[in-house]
């Protein structure tokens, strides 16, 4: 449902979650640690610094930190971030002209699980994936 950039945009504030409070990383760093493209994570990261999630900094001692603590973070600021409001906005089945006055076949009941997903992502704070992730429930970034 999240476009792979959204996941593994998550996957990387997860990981930055894990680390000391005001630690800088390098973009590199993480980009090897999850095993993905450095100017992939330059663009996604960069995202997440304009959108007040994450704080960079410039030089040898540079990188990227979370701008607050984890529990103040949730995952619909990280998905609008990266992805925008296009899946809580837009038809499940990519119909352009889908509105409340048009409805396609899927419209009522995705509206209804829509909702329900964007207060799922707007209750869950990154502390809790990061919780999961220091106690072992989950195994690989």
């Amino acid at each position: 449902m999240l476009s792979s950039a959204c996941q593994d945009t998550i996957r990387a504030a997860v990981w930055l979650s894990t680390k000391p409070v005001g630690e800088f990383h390098r973009i590199q760093e993480i980009s090897e640690a999850l095993d993905l493209p450095f100017h992939f994570m330059a663009k996604s990261l960069q995202k997440l610094v304009h959108a007040g999630i994450l704080t960079s900094m410039r030089g040898a001692a540079g990188g990227v930190t979370l701008a607050k603590p984890s529990s103040d973070i949730t995952l619909l600021s990280i998905i609008t971030a990266v992805d925008g409001t296009a899946f809580f906005d837009a038809c499940v089945l990519g119909i352009g002209d889908c509105e409340a006055e048009t409805p396609c076949a899927l419209h009522a009941q995705w509206d209804i699980w829509r909702q329900e997903m964007h207060e799922m992502y707007s209750a869950m704070r990154l502390s809790e994936i990061t919780d999961d992730v220091l106690l072992r429930k989950i195994k690989r970034l």
